[in-house]
């Protein structure tokens, strides 16, 4: 009994002389208890840790004996998703070459590069002194067809000598005279022979008179007939004399009006080709580069093609304005995937993607509208940057972690079944950072497994706790 008080009173010595450090042994013995408890079980329990995979992980220990390997599922449901696409760009107008037409020396320019004109406006004025002469020339030949056509009708016209259809009525009168006189006589003639008043002779002769009375009528018939068609021919040729001519006047005052340059619409002088003094050797040859209209042309992978559509409403960010949203709408989406636009300029491959080799990028073009003044935000043709598109859409959806296998859109999933489990093989829409979109192979209701699933093997038994 004295020892065993001596051994307490020993003791109550020791922990009062070192109080303090048994307090800390004391705290570190209950922080390793409870470490041990609340996190290196449930750490080592955990199928992310890394001895789960391992001969000495929890799984592995579960199997071994016999129990089931406890997974989590999850229904599959449908909601909507949300997500953004980036597209690289380039501020973008259209280029309008305006060209020249007279072949002749430039009098006046009066745009300089980067001024913003106006449809109808000057931009340059050629020589038009030679222009107004071949117009002045002009008029004076469809006077001259004018006069002729009168002389035609008039029938006083020297290419008529031919084609008078009066004179020869008169002429053609004339010979059925004739020929009516020439043919009373020959009965007559014809008579007196019978009756042996004159000879065979005078009958003959008579009857020679006649015939050649009667060809020069048919001659006058067939001069009476050409002159009335001649005439309505050469009236055809003055009208169309005159025509030519008014037509050749009607181009000679547009080849005048072609002499000043007008802008055949709004836009900024991007270059002037044209200097005066300068002659004109090249009809048609460009005097004036202008840029018109404004856009924002961005390029998107081919991969969000589906989901890019007219009149969808997006944001513009250029690297000159850092900071800076300008709202914008889409115009316009060009149906064709190219393989070297991969933003504004792209001149050499992507790093490999997996397929060994340098790949090109893979884009469609789509044209956008700022919805802001880009005059009085000084926002020009040629500045680049990023344009942000919002996609929201109602979809079937599964968290990541139920996802194993992804690869060009193809994915497996496990399902419970029963006290055991399956794979399916499933189509992979847009991948979110928690949620993959599911285009086929699940139906709504159906439940994926999304914990614990993925160190399980063909012949495992499994304990499903719904989420």
């Amino acid at each position: 009994m004295t020892q065993q008080k001596k051994k307490g009173s020993i003791i109550k010595q020791i922990f009062k002389e070192n109080r303090k450090e048994v307090f800390v042994l004391g705290a570190v013995v209950a922080a390793f208890g409870l470490l041990t408890l609340f996190v290196i079980i449930p750490a080592y329990k955990s199928p992310g840790n890394g001895t789960a995979s391992s001969r000495l992980g929890y799984t592995e220990l579960l199997r071994k004996s016999g129990k089931a390997i406890p997974v989590v599922s999850q229904k599959v449901v449908a909601e909507k998703i949300q997500y953004f696409v980036m597209g690289e760009g380039v501020c973008a107008s259209q280029p309008v070459l305006v060209p020249i037409i007279p072949m002749d020396r430039v009098d006046e320019v009066y745009v300089k590069e980067g001024e913003w004109v106006k449809a109808g406006q000057i931009l340059a004025r050629l020589s038009e002194t030679k222009a107004k002469i071949k117009l002045e020339s002009a008029k004076l030949a469809e006077s001259t067809a004018s006069a002729e056509l009168e002389r035609v009708r008039l029938g006083s016209a020297y290419v008529l000598a031919q084609e008078r259809p009066e004179v020869e009525k008169i002429s053609l009168t004339a010979m059925g005279q004739q020929l009516s006189f020439s043919k009373e006589k020959l009965e007559r003639y014809e008579m007196a022979f019978e009756k042996g008043v004159i000879s065979r002779v005078v009958l003959l002769e008579a009857r020679k008179d006649f015939s050649n009375v009667s060809e020069r009528f048919e001659q006058a018939k067939l001069s009476m007939k050409m002159a009335e068609q001649g005439v309505e021919q050469s009236l055809k040729i003055a009208m169309n004399a005159v025509g030519d001519a008014e037509q050749a006047v009607a181009h000679r005052e547009e080849e005048l009006r072609q002499y000043i340059v007008y802008a055949p619409l709004d836009g900024v002088v991007d270059r002037v080709l044209v200097q005066a003094g300068e002659y004109n050797q090249d009809s048609g040859k460009p005097g004036f580069l202008l840029s018109s209209g404004f856009w924002f042309d961005a390029y998107f992978d081919q991969a969000d093609y589906a989901f890019v559509q007219k009149g969808q409403k997006c944001t513009v960010t250029l690297e000159s304005y850092p900071g800076r949203k300008w709202p914008a709408e889409i115009e316009m989406v060009k149906p064709v995937v190219s393989f070297n636009s991969g933003g504004p300029e792209i001149s050499r491959p992507l790093r490999p993607r997996g397929s060994g080799s340098p790949e090109w990028a893979a884009t469609f073009k789509v044209q956008i509208k700022l919805l802001t003044d880009v005059l009085k935000h000084r926002i020009v043709t040629g500045m680049t940057g990023f344009t942000r598109l919002e996609i929201e859409r109602e979809s079937v959806v599964v968290p990541r972690s139920a996802i194993l296998s992804l690869s060009a859109g193809s994915a497996l999933v496990y399902l419970p079944k029963d006290d055991s489990w399956e794979t399916r093989e499933v189509t992979v829409g847009h991948v979110g950072g928690k949620q993959v979109e599911i285009l086929d192979g699940l139906k709504l209701g159906e439940q994926v497994l999304i914990e614990g699933h993925l160190n399980l093997k063909l012949d495992d038994k499994i304990s499903v706790n719904q989420k």
